[in-house]
């Protein structure tokens, strides 16, 4: 009898062994292999006048950062951050002396270079006189060969030293160019018009090209911009004509409105999103660049293809995800991108084709590959 139950004993591990090792075959771990009841929808394409808000940054509409282009010590600064300046204008001075030398010697170069040109084509002139003349009585036969030889090669001689001479004399143009431009670089310039944002340096210090830190820095800020980014979805309701209200954090009662400067030609592949510049009359000077803004859009009536709210989490810090039953009865998760949230729904920008099955609510509890049943179908599509 004893021996009879130890039987059955086996029998039954034995039959619970093959009942796991078959769920392990399948791929079906213990949660997978247990239905959970769940509410499924479909995407549907809705209207919606949907309108877009950002936060950004104004901008100088120009800055530039200036450092001088020789080496030398400051000798007088013109100008004090804050100060408005004129394109032109005389921002600092630079000792000017070596330059000056330079310029002193190469122009004395320049001037002995030309005299030798007048020299060598005074000389030209009259040699090549007597060598048409000597051509014409060769010619006739009035001299040999070799004396008509001897005038050849002076002429020959008299034309490279003119040649020489005019090489020369360039090349001492050039240097005076030269100096003269490393002179005229020891006054620093305002580009053009605007603000000093920055002025760096003390009289007395060596100033380079290679300073670390630019010397000025002059913003143009009469007129500001502000960069943003817009939905691939919405770039065709944005045109050179539209008009975006723009919020400055510290003057809230006092929004102005802003032009498109510019729309970007290409899609950026990671955000689905296009890069607008726009525009912003400051010519009173009451805002500042570097003021952080709100941006405001409002878009005409359009279709999007949108899923409820809350269909989508995030998982492992993906921007969404979303719970997809096949027709197995299994759910597996997809990334979708989205383009914002309207009304209770979620814009779908990628990651679903629109006929999808997808989990409404409860999708946190849920597994990859689970078994679900389906209780109640929100068949959204009108």
């Amino acid at each position: 009898m004893k021996t009879k139950h130890i039987l059955t004993a086996a029998v039954i591990i034995l039959i619970s062994t093959t009942i796991s090792v078959s769920c392990s075959k399948n791929g079906l771990d213990d949660s997978a292999a247990l239905s959970q009841a769940v509410t499924i929808t479909k995407p549907e394409m809705k209207k919606f006048s949907r309108s877009f808000d950002t936060a950004s940054t104004a901008l100088a509409a120009k800055s530039a950062y200036i450092n001088p282009k020789v080496a030398a010590t400051i000798l007088k600064f013109h100008v004090r951050e804050g100060d408005a300046v004129k394109s032109g204008q005389l921002l600092a001075k630079l000792d000017d002396s070596d330059y000056a030398v330079g310029v002193q010697a190469s122009r004395a170069q320049l001037e002995a270079a030309e005299a030798g040109v007048m020299q060598a084509e005074a000389a030209y002139s009259k040699i090549s006189a007597d060598y048409e003349r000597f051509q014409a009585l060769k010619e006739s036969g009035s001299i040999s060969a070799s004396e008509f030889e001897q005038i050849e090669s002076g002429y020959k001689q008299t034309a490279a030293g003119l040649a020489a001479a005019k090489a020369q004399r360039n090349m001492a143009a050039a240097a005076l160019e030269g100096n003269q431009r490393q002179l005229n670089y020891t006054s620093i310039i305002a580009p053009f018009s605007g603000f000093v944002a920055a002025r760096n340096g003390e009289i007395g210090e060596m100033a380079s090209p290679a300073s670390p830190r630019p010397m000025f820095e002059i913003v143009q800020s009469d007129k500001l911009k502000v960069n943003i980014f817009i939905s691939e979805l919405e770039i065709g309701s944005i045109t050179k004509e539209t008009v975006a209200k723009i919020t400055f954090d510290a003057f809230p009662e006092d929004p102005v409105e802003a032009k498109v400067n510019l729309i970007n030609s290409k899609v950026d592949p990671a955000t689905k999103s296009v890069k607008i510049e726009l525009s912003i009359d400051n010519s009173a000077m009451k805002f500042k660049p570097g003021m952080t803004v709100r941006v405001d859009f409002t878009f005409p009536e359009k279709e999007y293809l949108v899923i409820p709210r809350n269909a989508v989490f995030t998982r492992d810090n993906e921007a969404g995800v979303v719970y997809v039953k096949n027709e197995a009865d299994r759910v597996f998760t997809k990334e979708i991108f989205m383009g914002g949230n309207v009304e209770g729904y979620v814009i779908i920008e990628g990651g679903l084709e629109g006929s999808e099955d997808i989990v409404v609510g409860g999708g946190r509890r849920l597994e990859e590959g689970q078994k679900v049943t389906v209780i109640e179908s929100q068949n959204m599509k009108k």
